[in-house]
């Protein structure tokens, strides 16, 4: 299989683009979700565990977007706090769906996990492409 040269990457469509860094981050998360799980869950909340995964994936996730997806050219600041903010809502869904598979409909921590990443995908499009990473005029 040929991979991608630059170029080509920024033919993709910016949904294609956003669906292929969403995978690779959404791994990302998941990985580190599921080996502090299997780790620590003896120990530690299911849903700190989330929460503590989800940080550390976050930044990673911010700037694989940043670059890969928007090509935001504003001061990453202003972005990183929309992101977060973004980030925070989409964080309140998928601890609140996570905690409901789990605790009424009795799923698994692993199975709901990946059950709420998939809702959760369009959740963060939405909010990274008209809010998080939309097109500002600088006043200044």
């Amino acid at each position: 299989m040929m991979a991608l040269d630059r170029h080509s990457w920024w033919r993709l469509p910016q949904k294609l683009r956003f669906l292929l860094a969403g995978a690779f981050n959404t791994g990302v998360g998941y990985v580190l979700f599921s080996g502090m799980f299997l780790l620590f869950g003896r120990w530690i909340h299911y849903l700190l565990i989330g929460l503590a995964a989800h940080f550390i994936a976050v930044v990673n996730a911010f700037i694989v977007h940043r670059q890969l997806v928007f090509r935001s050219t504003e001061k990453w600041q202003r972005s990183f706090v929309r992101f977060n903010l973004s980030q925070l809502v989409s964080l309140g869904f998928g601890m609140t769906a996570l905690y409901s598979l789990v605790e009424f409909v009795k799923w698994n921590p692993l199975l709901a996990q990946a059950a709420v990443t998939v809702v959760s995908v369009v959740l963060n499009y939405l909010l990274h492409r008209f809010f998080s990473f939309r097109k500002t005029v600088d006043l200044a």
